[in-house]
């Protein structure tokens, strides 16, 4: 009778913090909310030191993590286990739960530098899963061994559930939010660029006005890197899309249909964030346009060739032409103009990378590249 009350007062026990969790998912304004108050709580009714919760990725195909009450705070966001990796990993991975009493002697341990769990020798783990799509993983962690009973681990297993739901809509209102932040901010960038051609057209007779095309591409740039985050929905965006975008703008804008000028656009692809590119568009958007211009204004034909590296933590973007090349005695400290200017002021003063301009080394014209930094 006794053993029946107890096991009565710990089911009582748990009802009780899962309907707490659920009126606190509850009153969550937005994701972020959602993912604080679920550590939170899951660390006091759990009677654990640490809890966190990590978001799958599936582009890059890793768990990231974004809240904790254990870990650093300062790593969150930071903190990434490609697919599989570690415990956590695993248990995500396997869609299977890990419980362990000393993870560290544990094969599937990663130590993960700077995340603080050093000091959590024991972790359960499970994964998070929604329509049966796994979106993230969860764990919880103590300073002292601990032997996860299975009591613990049904809690814990409600808990997951119960916050994967709570997740998923909190995602999905956010990237519905977000896709409709880009739409408009796509609309009424590209309603500027629209204003700017009428003002164009009415000044035709007087001047070529080539700074307000300019300036038309420049805004165009920029609104391609939200027409693509309104279409997908995420706040990543594929490099090589965007520059296909921005060339194929500037070529549309500055190329005589009857001249036989091509612009090719290669390499690596990756997915990079709204602010990394946005600069890249503005980049490529200046390169283009001065290749156009000062290489091969006047031709009837010629060719640029723009390609994108990805290699050792760094993106390299390169344009070539092979139009009349540079004029002699030119000095890029002192000679750039003010597409160049704001190519040298975005990569090194915005994205901490390197410019470099020169004579093409495949022969006549200029060789342009960009070397910017690429964390992940």
């Amino acid at each position: 009778m006794t053993s029946q009350t107890s096991e009565l007062a710990q089911k009582n026990r748990q009802l009780s913090a899962l309907h707490e969790i659920s009126r606190a998912i509850a009153r969550a304004q937005n994701l972020d909310d959602t993912l604080e108050l679920i550590t939170r709580r899951t660390t006091e009714v759990m009677q654990v030191d640490s809890c966190s919760i990590y978001l799958y990725n599936h582009n890059r195909q890793q768990l990231t993590l974004a809240a904790t009450t254990g870990l650093n705070k300062s790593e969150v966001g930071r903190v990434s286990l490609p697919d599989g990796t570690g415990l956590t990993g695993w248990a995500a991975a396997q869609r299977q739960t890990v419980a362990v009493r000393d993870a560290f002697a544990d094969v599937r341990f990663v130590r993960v530098p700077g995340s603080g769990e050093s000091k959590f020798p024991s972790l359960l783990a499970m994964p998070l899963v929604s329509h049966d799509q796994v979106i993230g993983a969860a764990n919880v962690q103590t300073i002292e061994q601990h032997t996860f009973a299975p009591a613990e681990q049904e809690l814990f297993s409600l808990i997951t559930e119960l916050a994967a739901i709570a997740l998923d809509k909190a995602q999905r209102v956010h990237s519905a939010l977000v896709q409709e932040m880009h739409h408009r901010v796509k609309n009424n960038l590209q309603t500027i660029a629209m204003l700017l051609r009428m003002q164009l057209a009415d000044s035709a007779g007087l001047s070529p006005h080539e700074a307000l095309t300019e300036a038309i591409n420049r805004v165009l740039s920029i609104a391609a890197v939200h027409e693509i985050l309104s279409e997908t929905g995420v706040d990543e965006v594929s490099a090589l899309s965007l520059i296909r975008r921005v060339t194929d703008s500037v070529s549309a804008t500055m190329v005589n249909p009857a001249a036989h000028i091509t612009l090719t656009v290669s390499g690596d692809d990756i997915l990079l964030p709204t602010r990394q590119a946005t600069g890249l568009a503005l980049i490529a958007n200046e390169l283009a346009q001065n290749a156009l211009e000062h290489g091969l204004t006047g031709r009837d034909e010629g060719h640029i060739a723009i390609s994108l590296i990805h290699r050792d933590r760094q993106l390299r973007l390169r344009v070539e032409d092979n139009g009349r090349g540079l004029p002699p005695g030119f000095n890029p400290d002192t000679d750039l103009g003010l597409g160049l200017e704001i190519v040298r002021a975005t990569a090194t003063e915005d994205m901490n990378g390197k410019f470099f301009i020169g004579p093409n080394r495949r022969g006549s014209g200029t060789h342009t590249q960009i070397t910017l930094p690429v964390s992940f």
